[in-house]
């Protein structure tokens, strides 16, 4: 039976938490005692009508599991919503750092829209269409009252609206400038509320901050994103990345707090308390460590998440970069069942401008749940400009089919790299004629995969075709959802014969012991010296 993380029903810190749920109470019947004379009775009636036949069971109906599976898509087109000189001055008012982070609305009448979003260290507030989203600007410096004075920016950012009551929430995004310096930054996420329709917010607290504590001579720089958020049985899941004392980054995180007690606290000016997911149990929101979401824990800018109604699961869009590339910037779109397992990513744009701050909305403007055909915004800028002064503000249109499809878990080097990385003691690297041909310059030349998400019980081994001009040793390294980072206890050797002509290797990934639950990524170590290997292809297979 594959191994599945469970949702958060509450937040539980007591033993009946049960790794993110805790179980309502089962109704039981109690049935009056049944006296001996009579079950004897009915045991023997049993008896004498029992048969025998040599009829077969029916064979059960297998069941697919398609968590990891993604989404299929018929189409992307992208379109221009604001230039520089009209995204900078939206209503003829200053907005040179709109938007700064995730977009939040609210509904008014007639197509129209309430927008929140950062313009650098406060709010911008506007009253627009979704094609013309800062046609008014009410405010483009609002901000939020009562934050702790330690914070040299606090803005935001993703709404929800409390159906009965009207009150607003805010969740927003908080830097702590180390040294006074903005562009040293430890980041925290917050709650504010209005009880005015967004015209003005106070201050509940910092609900979510990272493990590690604000450190200057830290690398810079700590940032958690912009509090996307959705709503699953009545709690609250703010999605974020963290920094744990090690220093580690994970990437895509998530916490949580009951709906109900969030909009309790704020009605009286407080915030409740929130919990981090971690697979041994929840941690604090404020102080606690927390376990990557993505098998492998791949690495990620910012990211907007919403419940999809055609493919009945939460969709998330997630712009990143390639760390060994300055100006290599994609957006992927990547899927879940219940919020906490991902689906390999797909990849939507991949660009040499910088981009960032996506904000899935529905075509009709609701940031909670969009279907078959889906809106994403986002801002690029041109390579070897700084951001904002030549910044974009741009919409793309996903279609979805509904359907999803199995994802495969093969790379054949048929005409690029399809992801792969060449990370250490590695010249070229190009694919030539169908095979991927790598000069090895040291002896420990290595290159990692892209990330996927795939159950270990159902690929068992590796497949790779590939000749070297020498003989030694290769080594498959692996990420896990128990093993997020690559360690000698998670991966597998096998003897490389020097060859002219292609040879075949079934490796058995299965022999290591932690070979288990979900695969998330592969760093391949082709062979241990200086020559020249060529790779055909690599395969999972069962």
């Amino acid at each position: 039976m594959k191994r599945k993380r469970s949702t958060f029903l509450s937040i539980c810190l007591s033993a009946a938490f049960l790794l993110g749920a805790c179980n309502a109470p089962v109704a039981t019947t109690t049935a009056e005692p049944v006296s001996e004379e009579i079950a004897t009775e009915e045991a023997a009636e049993e008896t004498t009508t029992l048969t025998v036949t040599n009829t077969p069971e029916p064979t059960p109906t297998p069941v697919i599991d398609t968590s990891l599976y993604t989404p299929e898509i018929t189409s992307t087109t992208t379109e221009v919503i604001y230039e520089q000189y009209q995204r900078a001055r939206l209503g003829g008012r200053d907005t040179f750092f709109w938007p700064d982070g995730n977009l939040g609305l609210v509904p008014l009448e007639d197509g129209q829209f309430r927008f929140f979003a950062a313009n650098s260290t406060r709010t911008a507030v506007s009253v627009g269409t979704l094609d013309d989203p800062g046609a008014v600007v009410e405010s483009n410096k609002l901000t939020i009252s009562g934050v702790d004075p330690e914070f040299d920016y606090a803005s935001g950012g993703p709404i929800y609206r409390d159906p009965e009551s009207g009150l607003l929430l805010m969740f927003y995004h908080a830097e702590r400038h180390l040294g006074g310096n903005g562009l040293i930054f430890h980041a925290a996420i917050g709650l504010a509320v209005s009880n005015d329709e967004g015209a003005t917010f106070e201050n509940l607290g910092i609900i979510i901050e990272t493990n590690a504590e604000p450190d200057r001579t830290a690398p810079c720089c700590a940032d958690m994103g912009g509090a996307t958020y959705t709503i699953k049985d009545g709690h609250f899941m703010v999605y974020f990345k963290d920094r744990l004392e090690d220093l580690t980054s994970i990437e895509l995180a998530v916490a949580t707090a009951p709906v109900d007690e969030v909009l309790a606290a704020a009605k009286i000016g407080n915030a409740s308390p929130w919990a981090k997911y971690q697979q041994d149990g929840p941690q604090p929101g404020l102080s606690g460590t927390s376990t990557p979401l993505e098998i492998g824990n791949p690495p990620t800018d910012w990211f907007s998440i919403s419940y999809n109604t055609a493919l009945e699961r939460y969709v998330m869009a997630i712009a990143t970069h390639d760390r060994a590339e300055e100006y290599d910037y994609q957006l992927y779109l990547t899927t879940s069942v219940d919020g906490y397992i991902w689906s390999p990513r797909v990849l939507l744009l991949e660009t040499e401008e910088e981009l960032t701050y996506p904000s899935l909305l529905s075509v009709e403007g609701d940031p909670l749940n969009t279907g078959k055909d889906f809106y994403i915004y986002y801002v690029t800028t041109p390579r070897g400009t700084t951001r904002w002064h030549n910044t974009t503000f741009h919409r793309m249109t996903v279609s979805l089919t509904g359907e999803m499809l199995e994802p495969t878990h093969g790379w054949e080097f048929d005409t690029d790299t399809e992801g792969w990385a060449p990370l250490w003691d590695m010249g070229a690297f190009d694919v030539q004629d169908g095979a991927l041909v790598i000069e090895s310059t040291g002896n420990d030349p290595y290159m990692a995969s892209p990330s996927f998400v795939a159950a270990a019980e159902n690929y068992s081994q590796i497949e790779v075709r590939m000749k070297s001009g020498v003989s030694g040793t290769g080594q498959f390294f692996f990420t896990t959802d128990n093993v997020p980072y690559h360690v000698e206890e998670a991966s597998v050797t096998f003897l490389v014969k020097a060859s002219d002509t292609y040879e075949t290797y079934i490796i058995d990934m299965s022999s290591s012991s932690a070979w288990t639950g979900y695969i998330g990524g592969l760093r391949f170590d082709p062979i241990d010296k200086a020559t020249t290997i060529e790779i055909d292809y690599v395969r999972l297979i069962p």
